[in-house]
């Protein structure tokens, strides 16, 4: 599982025009693009293994080098050059160890030398102390592989299992050090790899954008507006399956509307995690833009009725509070009404729903 540790291969990106298919097909032809893609860097990701040394890694860093050393950066020569070395040397070390622990045939000598292991990527330090914790681990192996595999035999099967654990000790006798002996020299290698690695050697895939709002079926051009508007009800709501985005406006220069088909949160715009109001679709009778005039400037409104208890469906009264807010310009109050009209026109939709047993869905 170590053999293509930290090495970033990049794939050609999935791009399609004006398709109209499933979201299972257009899914199905993803998925099968990248493999291909992949089959396709087959001899690049042997060539970048572990079991090979990394040899396409060393190629990079030689050429590096040699590039900054005809630019004058000796410093900057050795140290890629270095690394380069440093790094197959420690990936080569690594294999040999494997394989000498597997020959050994000793499992718990092999869960162990696994656990020392494990932290050797965290820093340089870390790696020496890995090192040195291998050839302690493989000398101590060796010195005890005779008598705990005869013990072992003879307490699993007897006189049979006296000569198996005979035979598994003289072998670990001699495989144990040398598996700590190459457990070393990785982990000595492996420090100088990470104290020479540069920004450059450190291939880190980093998000260059939001994820792509998908409110419905159709896979719409992506939009950051929208996106910031998702990931916002995505931090709001735990990622809740249920509550589908709509959209997401500035207000005026104080206030964002978040809108979803269960609910409408006012949001301060200087912070995405601080909702002002909170109001569930199912308390909102109606929402209108307005234009108020004046004899200096035009304000735009939008009046949202709210209802403690929702009326019956068909009964009009009187709303408990209809709350304003003023907008920039008549176009954001007007796309606001038109969302939130939008979201209950969804959610009564969904309330008169008529199922499979022929009975609305309240």
């Amino acid at each position: 599982k170590q053999w293509y540790q930290r090495r970033v291969r990049v794939l050609d990106k999935y791009h399609v025009s004006n398709k109209i298919a499933a979201p299972s097909t257009i899914q199905d032809d993803i998925l099968r693009h990248y493999k291909e893609c992949a089959v396709g860097h087959k001899l690049k990701i042997v060539l970048n293994s572990e079991m090979t040394g990394n040899m396409g890694g060393l190629f990079n860093d030689l050429i590096s080098g040699l590039s900054v050393g005809l630019d004058g950066d000796v410093s900057g020569m050795v140290k890629n050059v270095a690394h380069g070395m440093s790094d197959t040397a420690s990936k080569l070390s690594s294999t040999a160890s494997t394989v000498l622990a597997y020959v050994s045939a000793d499992e718990k000598f092999r869960e162990n030398r696994d656990l020392q292991r494990a932290a050797r990527y965290q820093s340089s330090s870390a790696s020496l102390r890995a090192g040195l914790a291998g050839l302690r681990s493989g000398i101590i192996g060796g010195l005890t592989s005779v008598p705990t595999q005869l013990v072992q035999g003879i307490n699993n099967d007897g006189m049979t299992g006296a000569v198996t654990g005979l035979a598994k000790g003289i072998i670990g006798t001699v495989t144990k050090p040398a598996a700590g002996l190459f457990d070393f020299a990785s982990g000595t290698t492996l420090a100088i790899t990470q104290s020479t690695r540069s920004s450059e050697n450190i291939g880190e895939v980093k998000r260059q954008r939001l994820p792509r709002c998908c409110s419905g079926e159709i896979l719409s051009p992506f939009s950051e507006d929208m996106a910031k508007g998702m990931s916002t009800l995505w931090r709001l709501n735990g990622k809740a399956p249920g509550e589908r985005f709509i959209s997401w406006s500035v207000v005026n220069s104080g206030t964002k509307i978040l809108i979803s088909n269960e609910s409408v949160r006012l949001i301060a715009r200087a912070s995405n995690n601080n909702v002002l109001k909170n109001i569930p679709l199912a308390n909102i009778g109606q929402c209108v833009s307005y234009t108020k005039h004046s004899t200096e400037k035009m304000e735009y409104f939008l009046a949202i009725d709210i209802y403690e208890s929702p009326p019956p469906p068909g009964v009009r009264q009187r709303p408990d509070s209809s709350p304003r807010l003023s907008c920039n310009s008549d176009k954001i109050s007007l796309k606001i009404s038109q969302d939130i009209q939008y979201a209950l026109d969804l959610r009564n939709e969904a309330r008169f729903m008529v199922t499979s047993d022929r009975t609305p869905n309240r």
